[in-house]
Parts: structure tokens; C-alpha cells; sequence
């Protein structure tokens, strides 16, 4: 538990976690002088960690569209057809297709201990396999195409939709 719950960069909170990133992700290097501590972990080439008010900024600009479970997951039963590009099994074949162009690609997991992660389309595509064993729900979010990914290996899904945008554009059953 952080010592201070009102800050989620706290010991605990957001991006605790780090080491727990794909290791073709992440890199040790050595603090800047000013820091207290002396090494830390940073991206590699092409992979940016997002701080937290970064990821609260994504968030609210795509998952926070959609109705969603307890877990974080979109209750797709709530979103309308209409916004729905694809939904298959998990299919790896999906997230294929929704790398295949340029761009920008950031990852959110269903733990704030895991911070988002921004990179391109490409690099994502290299790490796939890694990335989607790290966490069990996860989004891919592509800003410039206003898209959002869920996969969900609990339920067995990979799903593809337009953001909504305006928040209630998706009413809750």
C-alpha cells in the first residue's frame, strides 16, 4: 500500500511494476545526478514510459469513453453495435490487423503497478507475444486513429472499436 494514497506514483502505486514490463521494453540505466537513487529503470529505443498524469490524460481520452466492469474490462453489452469494428475470439490475427499501419500505439494494462507505454505501431508488432503475456486484459490504444483494443484472455476476446466522442455516447445497460 503507498504511504500516501493521493499520490499513485507512491511506492505501490503506478508504475511499481516496471520490472515486470517485457524485457525488449525496458532497460536499467543510471539516475540522473539530481535523483536519489542511483539507478532506474527507462525505455528502450522507440519505448516511451508514460508518467501517471500522461496515462490519466490517454485514459480519459479512450477506455474512460466506455462503460467498463469492476476489473477496468468495457462492458461491450453497453456499446453500441455501431462502434464495434471487430470482435473475435482472441485472435492474434486481430491485433495484427490493428498494427498494420503507422503510427503511434499506447498500452495500458489492467494494473496501474504496469505503466503505460507508448511506441509505434511497428516495435508493438515485434513484441506482441511478449506484451500480451504480461497481463491478462489490456488495451492498445491508437490516438491518432481514434481505436481502442481489449484483449481479454479471461474471457477469451480481442475487440476493436471506435471511441466514443462524447462520455455518454455509450449509455449502461
Amino acid at each position: 500500500m503507498p504511504d500516501d494514497v493521493s499520490d499513485p506514483t507512491a511506492r505501490g502505486g503506478y508504475g511499481s511494476s516496471v520490472d515486470q514490463l517485457p524485457k525488449s521494453m525496458v532497460k536499467v540505466v543510471r539516475a540522473p545526478a539530481d535523483d536519489s537513487r542511483l539507478l532506474m529503470w527507462a525505455g528502450r529505443p522507440g519505448v516511451r514510459l508514460l508518467d501517471f498524469h500522461e496515462h490519466q490524460q490517454l485514459d480519459r481520452a479512450s477506455l474512460q469513453r466506455f462503460p467498463q466492469n469492476g476489473d477496468g474490462s468495457i462492458v461491450w453489452s453497453s456499446v453500441p453495435p455501431a462502434l464495434v469494428v471487430r470482435a473475435e475470439r482472441d485472435d492474434e490475427r486481430a491485433i495484427g490487423d490493428f498494427l498494420r499501419e503507422d503510427g503511434d500505439v499506447v498500452i495500458m494494462w489492467s494494473t496501474l503497478a504496469l505503466p503505460s507505454v507508448s511506441l509505434s505501431a511497428a516495435e508493438t508488432s515485434a513484441r506482441i507475444s511478449e506484451i500480451v503475456a504480461t497481463d491478462p486484459l489490456l488495451w492498445l490504444y491508437r490516438p491518432d486513429q481514434h481505436l481502442v483494443l481489449e484483449r481479454n484472455y479471461f474471457e477469451d476476446t480481442t475487440i476493436v472499436a471506435r471511441i466514443p466522442q462524447h462520455q455518454g455516447q455509450c449509455h449502461s445497460a
